[in-house]
């Protein structure tokens, strides 16, 4: 039996699981104004919206699910976007098809990952690198934690990883600004903003 969909924003009264609001928290200090972005795991790609609003001039967004991916080009199209927002499906557990489809840009200045990469489980480091590969400019991350997998029951810090891939850590901070995270997660949150050298 088909799991009826779960939005992963509140959308309106359709208790979906997180508001745009706390997504964006930390991120008010991103220059998206004249640039183009990806956002990895975009779900139903209200961020992207949101940065057209300031001015971005490419949003785009890849996410596994499908019906996501549908909302997602619908609220473009319904906001009078989609010239500027598309969206596709992909599953970054193959980031070379994920990343690279037909209609995406071969490089973006700001890259946004935001709690997607620990759902790539051993992958997670290979996966990185490959967001990594599309950016020119900023690279944003979210994760529950300071520490990706690399390999069967092998850690590593994302740090470590994207300076070796020619990005230095601008900044960084743990846990949400206002508090307590909608969903569980122990010790809250760790975003980093990156730039390339």
């Amino acid at each position: 039996m088909l799991q009826p969909y779960r939005p992963w924003f509140i959308l309106g009264d359709n208790n979906g699981q997180i508001p745009l609001k706390r997504q964006l928290l930390g991120l008010s200090e991103i220059d998206v104004k004249g640039k183009t972005l990806l956002d990895v795991g975009c779900a139903e790609g209200l961020m992207c919206l949101h940065f057209i609003d300031q001015g971005a001039t490419k949003a785009h967004g890849v996410e596994i699910r499908s019906r996501a991916v549908e909302v997602a080009q619908s609220l473009a199209g319904y906001t009078g976007v989609n010239d500027k927002a598309k969206f596709w499906e992909g599953d970054l557990r193959k980031p070379d098809h994920a990343l690279s489809q037909e209609g995406m840009l071969s490089e973006y200045d700001v890259v946004f990952a935001m709690a997607s990469l620990q759902k790539t489980k051993s992958k997670a480091g290979e996966v990185l690198q490959k967001i990594a590969d599309r950016c020119s400019e900023t690279l944003v991350v979210r994760l529950p934690f300071r520490e990706i997998q690399t390999g069967w029951k092998t850690k590593s810090d994302p740090v470590d990883i994207l300076s070796e891939v020619g990005f230095d850590l601008d900044r960084e901070s743990c846990g949400y600004p206002t508090g307590k995270p909608p969903y569980a997660m122990e010790g809250g949150s760790w975003l980093a903003v990156f730039n390339r050298r």
